[in-house]
């Protein structure tokens, strides 16, 4: 799995046998930009950057996110390629005007990230500025610096001083996909695949 922080002057590129990407570097931070698509195909023809405007302050029940680290993973390429099972919504809150805007909405690549709340809008008590938080809605869109989401859509990170940026930002796929194959392996074998 390859991790991209999108605020780093790193570059990612994307192929249709594989994925690579340099050592990422939290030096500096580009703000305000998205890795997105307009239509499925090959992620090398069809995936580009988009900068936008700073983002305003959150609506009532949403918060401000500023996404720390966002994985690619295997299943991302698919999305964007048109062929996982789940389909993303296309936005158009990312510009007044152009790519991203109501005329020409797009889809944000990603499904998994780690991200930090920003700031907090009215009648939302459940997260503060700082929690980390991971999105909860499939197909939401990670490969952004930062976005507004409705308080709905992301989850608070518990616990999150005991954990890493990397365990934060793979732990809706990681963690399940890890519990799943150890009551499966145990199921059809009877025995766990750690010897425990």
């Amino acid at each position: 799995m390859c991790f991209v922080n999108l605020g780093s002057n790193d570059v990612l590129m994307i192929s249709r046998l594989r994925l690579s990407v340099r050592a990422f570097s939290t030096s500096a931070r580009c703000t305000d930009r998205a890795v997105v698509y307009s239509s499925n195909g090959d992620p090398a023809n069809v995936l580009g950057v988009l900068s936008y405007p700073n983002i305003p302050p959150p609506h009532p029940n949403s918060v401000n996110i500023k996404f720390l680290l966002s994985p690619i993973n295997p299943a991302d390429v698919n999305v964007i390629e048109g062929v996982y099972p789940t389909k993303p919504t296309k936005t158009d809150a990312l510009a007044p005007s152009g790519t991203g805007s109501e005329d020409h909405p797009v889809f944000v690549g990603g499904n998994e990230g780690l991200a930090c709340v920003t700031a907090v809008g009215e009648g939302v008590h459940s997260l503060k500025v700082n929690d980390w938080v991971v999105m909860i809605k499939q197909q939401a869109g990670t490969w952004v610096t930062d976005r507004n989401v409705a308080v709905t859509d992301v989850a608070r990170v518990p616990d999150s001083d005991k954990l890493t940026e990397v365990q934060g930002a793979t732990i809706t796929v990681s963690s399940a996909f890890t519990r799943n194959f150890t009551a499966d392996y145990v199921r059809i074998l009877g025995q766990s695949p750690y010897g425990i």
